[in-house]
């Protein structure tokens, strides 16, 4: 059977190979750019069968050339530039695969989870402020159900206003590329008034004392707790909570933490020897959340050397027995952790959360709180930190936060840090 040859058009072919008896199907690779053939398992007595699978391969081929074709678009192709030609699948589809690989990808992969059940189907030039409108009204209606929760919550405006940015940032990127005849502009809903949750010492006490073993057995939030010391304690809970806690470190950065520099040089490690705390490796991708180091905290330094004796202990015993010991701080049964959700709600349902020390408003009845989460961690660092007098542009260098970010979020709930310039006035 003579070849069809590279000179031949693109178009894929059903032949019949006479010196196998056997029907092959011969296609253009468009990833290598040369002839290839797929032997069907079909002989001569086979051609409806052979039909079939064809058919099913020029299906697959199409879908192939759709979904790159999305992500990659022809270069030259005068629709790319109209916007009323442009599908908002197509611009998410582009921006997706251009985050794929970068910090940012996993977020913004939520993000076009969410945006696409309403925005699907929809031009570019359907893009305006009634729809951008209509996109939080329609989102907030919805329930957002965290990765191992039992319960979830209503996504808040604050979320569908960070989608809206994605798509936005989407659009920005399609335009950058193709020069958009007319590009849209995104609606944003309002910020709201920031009001983020956060614990007193005396409730982060609470906690610790449950992640050691503590159980509350009776009292309330009036009169007090009853307590018995007989539970079982969650040491990676505990170890978390002191860190976190102390340094206001993002939960991500704490959990990766490490005794030792890490060889990839990604995650962060502790130092005595500068009594530092790096949150990230040298080569860690560098995003908006930053990761500075931070001075290791007075209180904590003597808790991390006990910590730090103990592992070098577990992990002489480890390796003698020919196994390999994990260099994190925190772990649970021998391995890194990824998450800590799950035990810190169960840890702050036990400790009693679900109403506020400092205005006893109800966590699990305010829409605007919910209960805490790892980050609210964060949140009571910086809060408190104000609440004691430390100047701003401290507090945000030790948490590695902008000094606008800060003062926006927390200056202008706790104003003790202003004392002195109210003395002084």
């Amino acid at each position: 059977m003579p070849s069809p040859g590279k000179n031949r058009d693109r178009n894929a072919i059903l032949a019949f190979d006479d010196g196998r008896s056997q029907w092959i199907i011969r296609f253009w690779d468009e990833e290598t750019g040369e002839r290839r053939k797929r032997r069907l398992k079909c002989g001569a007595g086979d051609r409806r069968e052979a039909d079939r699978q064809f058919a099913q391969f020029l299906l697959e081929a199409d879908r192939t050339r759709k979904e790159r074709e999305l992500v990659a678009p022809t270069p030259g192709d005068p629709t790319l530039k109209r916007a009323a030609l442009v599908s908002v699948d197509r611009v998410l589809a582009f921006y997706g695969e251009r985050k794929a690989g970068t910090p940012n990808a996993e977020i913004t992969g939520y993000h076009m989870k969410a945006l696409l059940p309403f925005w699907s189907g929809k031009m570019l030039s359907e893009v305006d402020e009634d729809s951008c409108i209509a996109y939080p009204k329609r989102r907030m209606g919805t329930v957002f159900v965290a990765k191992g929760a039992k319960s979830g919550r209503a996504v808040s405006k604050a979320t569908a206003r960070r989608e809206l940015e994605t798509l936005g940032a989407a659009i920005g990127a399609w335009h950058r590329k193709y020069n958009l005849d007319s590009r849209p502009l995104i609606t944003l809903p309002e910020k709201g008034a920031s009001h983020p949750d956060w614990l007193t010492d005396a409730e982060y006490q609470r906690m610790l004392r449950i992640a050691r073993g503590g159980r509350i057995v009776g009292g309330d939030h009036a009169k007090g707790f009853e307590w018995t010391d007989g539970g079982d304690p969650v040491p990676h809970a505990e170890r978390f909570l002191e860190l976190a806690f102390a340094t206001g470190s993002r939960s991500a950065m704490t959990l990766a933490l490490g005794w030792q520099p890490d060889p990839e040089g990604l995650r962060g490690h502790v130092d005595f020897a500068t009594t530092t705390i790096f949150r990230l490796g040298p080569n860690a991708p560098r995003t908006k959340k930053r990761g500075d180091p931070c001075r290791i905290p007075d209180r904590l330094l003597p808790i991390l050397r006990q910590w730090h004796d103990t592992d070098m202990s577990e992990k002489a015993k480890v390796e003698k027995a020919g196994g390999v010991w994990v260099d994190r701080i925190i772990r649970y049964r021998g391995e890194p952790m990824a998450r800590i959700g799950q035990s810190f709600d169960r840890i702050a349902r036990d400790a009693r959360l679900e109403v506020r020390d400092i205005d006893k408003r109800n966590r699990l009845n305010d829409k605007a709180l919910g209960m805490p989460t790892p980050h609210v961690l964060r949140h009571s660092r910086a809060t408190l930190l104000l609440r004691k007098g430390v100047p701003p542009h401290e507090v945000a260098e030790f948490l590695s936060m902008s000094l606008k970010m800060l003062l926006e979020t927390y200056g202008h709930h706790h104003v003790e840090y202003q004392k002195a310039a109210a003395a002084a006035a």
